[in-house]
């Protein structure tokens, strides 16, 4: 039993998953307590040159593990395994080692089709490995406008920085408040959708809060960009693996109830349709997932929050340059985050709101039974 445990010990080295339950087994196995009493006594059936092996193995094990639990080894990478579903029949499964960039496609038997990751990125979009002769998907200009390689480029060398206009705090602050929604969620995986350049992927695998960070994205230029920062990033060497992801906000590629937390920093306003992709949202997170996005709010916002959004909704609605009439970005009011919200069946609903910039939370609710409902 105790060579077993030390040999368990020194596979833990590679993954967080088992090291605790391994090393409390260790510390109390009657062979190591016997031994810290008395070390000149020797367990049944051991000799004193095997004991002392042994104990020096479980000893380096020990504080291996410790390290790892603890995250005070820097040197010693987090490992893990992501789970997707085939974008097109949301059955089959493919698992993907922690490995970025990730190189290897994957097969969905069942729909007879290949997805790839020719571009150091996996594509789980339903177009992913095909090319389509005729038809072509009409695009949101929102969306177009962040395939481009410019805007991908000028992402984190300017344009975010403006967002502080708008009363944005910044990215470190933004981070902050975005953990304090996800602590239900620590130690899972986290789905960063609309990632763009990886800004907000990066600070939450630096975090090493999670147990994976999924960088998500429709715009291939921007899944680029965010893979040149991570391969310049060096703390990322140690960190919460991340794999990143061409996907749809509006097909998520994940199995129905398997996500633990998704966030969306800055992305809302871009999305084409915001209900379809808050349902594709509800759909995959599990009871008690979060979901936290921030977004922009209409200009009026500072206005409504001192006399009421009711009260200068019409005229919020009459001078708001980027209302449901244009089709490149969208500003909110905060009853329309709620409308969302509601709809797709989230629940407790929070909200931090300054200026023009909110960031708010919701939780997927606990499951309750099914009922069956009979027409008479």
């Amino acid at each position: 039993m105790l060579n077993q445990l030390t040999q368990q010990a020194s596979r833990s080295l590679h993954t967080t998953h088992d090291a605790p339950s391994v090393l409390g087994q260790i510390r109390a196995h009657p062979a190591v307590v016997h031994r810290a009493r008395d070390p000149r006594k020797q367990a049944a059936g051991f000799s004193q040159q095997n004991v002392s092996r042994g104990l020096d193995i479980m000893k380096r094990s020990v504080a291996a593990t410790d390290a790892m639990v603890t995250g005070s080894d820097a040197r010693q990478p987090l490992t893990t395994e992501f789970k997707f579903a085939c974008p097109i029949c949301m059955t089959t499964e493919f698992v993907v080692p922690g490995v970025n960039p990730y190189q290897q496609p994957c097969r969905c038997g069942r729909c007879g089709r290949n997805f790839d990751s020719k571009s150091k990125y996996l594509d789980l979009t339903l177009t992913s490995g095909i090319q389509q002769q005729v038809y072509k998907q009409k695009m949101w200009q929102g969306t177009e406008l962040f395939r481009q390689p410019l805007v991908s480029f000028v992402y984190e060398r300017g344009w975010r920085q403006n967002f502080a206009g708008a009363g944005f705090p910044g990215p470190e602050k933004e981070f902050d408040m975005a953990m304090q929604y996800l602590r239900p969620a620590k130690g899972g995986i986290l789905i960063d959708a609309s990632c763009g350049t990886g800004l907000f992927t990066r600070l939450f695998a630096r975090s090493k809060k999670f147990r994976g960070v999924v960088a998500l994205d429709f715009s291939e230029t921007m899944l680029q960009q965010a893979q040149q920062f991570f391969a310049e990033d060096p703390a990322l060497a140690s960190s919460t693996p991340i794999v990143a992801v061409r996907g749809d906000i509006g097909r998520l590629p994940f199995a129905t109830g398997s996500v633990d937390a998704i966030h969306a920093g800055a992305a809302i306003h871009c999305w084409p349709n915001p209900q379809a992709a808050m349902a594709e949202i509800s759909r995959v997170l599990r009871p008690g997932g979060v979901f936290v996005a921030s977004t922009f709010l209409t200009p009026l916002a500072p206005l409504g929050e001192l006399f009421g959004d009711q009260t200068v909704r019409p005229l919020s609605q009459a001078l708001n340059p980027f209302s449901e009439r244009n089709n490149t970005f969208r500003y909110w009011e905060e009853a329309e985050l709620k409308d969302l919200v509601a709809t797709v069946g989230l629940v407790d609903y929070q909200r931090t709101r300054s200026r023009m910039f909110i960031m708010f939370a919701a939780t997927k609710p606990q499951a309750q039974q099914d009922r069956q409902w009979r027409s008479k």
